[in-house]
């Protein structure tokens, strides 16, 4: 277009030129001097504008290399992103799936730069019943180190490394999550907290106590419950429009895990597997809305393991939560209720008494006092798994101060009554400090 306009301007000047009169012979009159000062002036612009036209041509093939790769990256891009609802696709590539988006699903920059944040938990236990771990010390109980980030539009990778006290350091979890699988499904493979229950998911970091609930601790031990294998979740469709989560998981086995590589050769053969040897979680949770301040969640599991040597476990599992958050409030009062119960059986094979049944339970409430205060109680009370009558039951009030939302103080005392203990009384005062930094995503609540 400048191109253009700068021909016009020179055919102008150059009909100006040619029919300006100059009269051969004239004298040099004051007319005659004025007007070859303007010749000379145009002349001079001429010359200016065959210039510009010079560069802008040498100018036009680079323009043009230089757009080219721009257009081919909006093209893609274009591609990559969701067509509108009624938006045909511009090739048959596009409409066969389309990338995740949406909370879970992070920006292109995430993909090069994951989420990494740290997580330190500092206790002290202090407590008359010298059977107890690291009893009457401080503690640095826990380090985590979080990597969060989208693989690709269609799924994200989560990977926590923990580094307890005195122990080598372990993976918690590292698993892929798979977000746009159709009919409303989504898959996870890796390793990961078997969804049993609500507690189970919980890091320690995230727990409303300083430990674990005791029929937790008696059936999945202090750190809980996870292995390595795959799980796949299905939000199911319904005609009441109802909030329903259908969960199916397959793992290893119940604290199995094996040290070197997959594949290397051993020294003799392993024994063999069967289908038995995996353990397998089912768990069914559903969501009600009473009103827009209350809500109930429901929820039910399930996990076997029937090896072909060892103890054959079953263990079922209840869990309701309650939760009261009036929306006049901010947030800044609330209450929480939660209660799990636990069934389990168990066939060692071997002889003599060999199956055992045995059942716990624990409740819990917690009142938001003011932004940055709780308060809550927690009853405990378990039959220990494996054994004939052996039972442990307990209290826990506790008072939490959380300042800031990256770190918070706890201060419980814990009564326990375990016939674990030879003392089998305990009186526990926990105190601890949680502080976290860098990004980190919610875990499950």
């Amino acid at each position: 277009m400048a191109s253009h306009t700068i021909r016009g301007r020179l055919v102008l000047v150059t009909l100006a030129v040619m029919l300006a009169p100059c009269p051969v012979g004239a004298s040099d009159t004051p007319e005659i001097r004025e007007l070859r000062r303007e010749v000379g002036e145009l002349r001079d612009t001429v010359r200016e504008l065959q210039n510009q036209v010079r560069q802008l041509k040498r100018q036009a093939p680079a323009a043009a290399a230089e757009v080219a790769p721009e257009k081919a990256l909006e093209a893609e891009i274009r591609a990559a992103m969701p067509q509108p609802p009624g938006e045909h696709a511009a090739t048959p590539a596009q409409s066969i799936a389309q990338p995740a988006i949406g909370p879970g699903v992070g920006k292109t920059s995430s993909i090069l730069n994951p989420d990494i944040s740290f997580n330190g938990d500092f206790t002290f236990l202090g407590t008359n019943n010298r059977q107890l771990n690291k009893a009457n010390r401080f503690s640095f109980r826990e380090a985590e180190v979080g990597f969060q980030a989208p693989i690709d539009p269609y799924a994200r990778a989560d990977a926590f490394i923990t580094f307890g006290e005195g122990e080598s350091p372990s993976v918690e979890e590292a698993y892929a999550t798979f977000l746009t699988l159709p009919y409303n499904l989504q898959a996870r493979a890796g390793k990961f907290r078997v969804s049993f229950g609500k507690n189970n998911l919980l890091h320690r970091h995230a727990l409303s106590q300083t430990d674990r609930p005791l029929a937790e601790v008696a059936n999945f031990g202090d750190e809980g419950l996870s292995g390595t294998g795959v799980s796949m979740s299905w939000l199911v469709p319904n005609p009441w429009d109802q909030y329903l989560l259908l969960t199916g998981e397959v793992v290893n086995g119940l604290g199995e895990e094996l040290e070197g590589a997959q594949g290397i050769p051993l020294e003799r053969p392993a024994p063999g597997r069967s289908l038995g040897d995996f353990v397998y979680v089912g768990h069914a949770q559903s969501f009600f809305d009473l009103n827009a301040g209350n809500n109930v969640e429901l929820g039910g599991s399930i996990l076997a393991n029937e090896p072909r040597s060892g103890t054959d476990t079953r263990v079922y599992g209840v869990d309701l939560t309650y939760r009261w958050r009036p929306l006049d409030q901010a947030g800044y009062h609330q209450f929480l209720w939660r209660s799990e119960g636990y069934f389990t059986h168990l066939d060692t094979h071997e002889p003599g008494p060999s199956t055992f049944g045995t059942s716990g339970a624990y409740t819990y409430g917690e009142y938001r006092l003011a932004q940055s205060q709780w308060v809550g109680l927690r009853f405990d009370w378990t039959e220990i798994p494996g054994t004939s009558g052996k039972k442990e039951w307990g209290v826990y009030p506790y008072f939490t101060f959380s300042p800031v939302e990256f770190g918070y103080f706890r201060v419980g005392y814990e009564y326990v009554r375990s016939d674990r203990l030879d003392d089998k009384d305990s009186h526990r005062v926990w105190l601890q400090y949680n502080f976290s930094i860098g990004p980190h995503a919610a875990h499950a609540f």
